[in-house]
Order: C-alpha cells, then structure tokens, then sequence
C-alpha cells in the first residue's frame, strides 16, 4: 500500500508531535520540582505523600528516603520520557511517510512495550512508596499498602493491546513487504 498522507493526517501528527514535546517539558519541570521540594522541603513532601498515598500514620522523610524517592521519580520519569519520544517518532514517521510502514509498526509495538513496563511499574510503585514513606517510623508505625484498582487494569488492558497491535502491524507491514517483492 502506497498511499500519501493527507492534510488533515499531516496536522493532526504536527499537533500531536507538539503536545508530546509540551509534556516531555512538563514532566522534566515537574521532576526538577519534586526533587528540589525533597531535598529542601521535606515536610511539604510528607504532607503531600500521606495524603496521595491516603496513609493514617506520619509519613517522616530522612535524606536517604528522599534520594529513594528522588530515584524513584527519575526511574519514572524516564520512563515516560521514553514513552513520549517514541510516540514523537511514531508520529514524524506518520507525517512523512506511509502509516503502514515496517518502521511506523515497530515505533507502535514499541511505545506498546514501553506503556505495558510502565503499567506494571505503576503497580509496583505504590506499594514501594508507602514503605519508604514510613520506613523511618518506629516500628509498629510503619505501613506498606498493597492494592489493585479498576483503572490500572484498564491502563495494563490498554497497554497490552497497544503492543500486541504494534506486533500484529509489524507482522503485516513484513507480510506485505514480502508479497510486494514477488509481485
């Protein structure tokens, strides 16, 4: 399939390019923020953990649990910053060449994979934050809280069916690679 984008294709990955790059900006602020309030204002940081994280005991916040959180944070983040340049190159890929590409497939299935090691690290996240959020408290006084909600399931559902679609197109896209070069 050999077709041209069309206008509209075009402006709407010009757009989304955009967004991507206004929240890579945001999310690099917002990290910067977070880490200077860790170090500089832990008691701003523990009112905002215990009531993010809906604890009933304090939250006390030594240097090292706030270098554990600020890696915490970084591993995060790059994370999404990850996330969101790969989507940025899914979507240069669209604007300049045919959407059903071998490469724009693979940019998918990898933005998928990407998504689904962020929707597991989610999981994993609070559980982590409320331990060290209390792990300075004497004992008896510590918490570790272990759940699962609805909308992480639906972020884990949404994730995977990303990557397996990404995986499906990169399937096709070889297939019909092949088929081309026998006609």
């Amino acid at each position: 399939m050999n077709t041209q984008n069309s206008p509209a294709m075009i402006r709407l990955c010009k757009r989304m390019k955009l967004l991507t790059r206004v929240l890579q900006a945001a999310l690099a602020v917002g990290l910067v923020y977070a880490s200077w309030t860790t170090l500089f204002r832990p008691d701003g940081l523990a009112a905002w953990l215990a009531d993010a994280l809906d604890l009933n005991v304090a939250v006390t916040i030594t240097p090292a649990t706030g270098l554990a959180f600020i890696a915490l944070a970084a591993i995060m983040a790059g994370l999404v910053l990850a996330g969101l340049q790969t989507v940025w190159q899914l979507f240069d890929r669209l604007q300049r060449e045919r959407p059903f590409s071998y490469e724009a497939a693979a940019l998918m299935r990898r933005a998928g994979l990407i998504a689904l090691t962020g929707a597991i690290a989610g999981m994993v996240l609070r559980p982590v934050a409320t331990l060290l959020a209390t792990l300075a408290n004497p004992p008896g006084a510590r918490a570790i809280s272990i759940g699962l909600g609805s909308d992480q399931l639906m972020l884990l559902l949404l994730a995977g069916f990303l990557f397996v679609m990404g995986h499906v197109m990169v399937l096709a896209t070889s297939i019909n690679e092949d088929y081309e070069r026998f006609v």
